[in-house]
């Protein structure tokens, strides 16, 4: 008897992204009831996934790559400096994933969403 299921990409990639999501925003409630219950819940799905070859990709606070397989849904602007620099125009980081990358037997699954904003250089002059 096989005991197999098999799943269509676009099940698997949704599942991936809610599990994920699921998680993010579990953070945010630690004083809710159940919150440890949750927590493990969401902590055994993903660990599922991941046995079956799904990799999470959060690049939250990484130097942004034009080439990576990601939809850059905003670029936040810093408008506490007025002041144009040119030299930082293509310096961007990502500040949030709305959706990460997710891969599937090491192949692209779903392309990540993201928000990017300015890379700011401290001066320690």
């Amino acid at each position: 008897m096989n005991n197999s299921v098999q799943l269509s990409k676009e099940a698997l990639a949704a599942m991936a992204v809610e599990v994920w999501r699921l998680g993010q925003n579990l953070v945010k409630l630690p004083s809710q009831p159940n919150f440890v219950a949750l927590k493990y819940s969401i902590r055994k799905l993903r660990q599922t996934l991941e046995e079956q070859s799904c990799v999470f990709l959060d690049l939250t606070g990484k130097i942004y790559d034009a080439g990576l397989a990601l939809e850059v849904i905003d670029i936040e602007d810093d408008k506490k400096d007025d002041k144009k620099d040119e030299s930082n125009k293509n310096n961007l980081i990502i500040k949030e994933t709305i959706v990460p990358i997710i891969l599937f037997q090491n192949k692209l699954l779903v392309s990540g969403q993201v928000i990017l904003g300015k890379l700011n250089f401290e001066e320690n002059a």
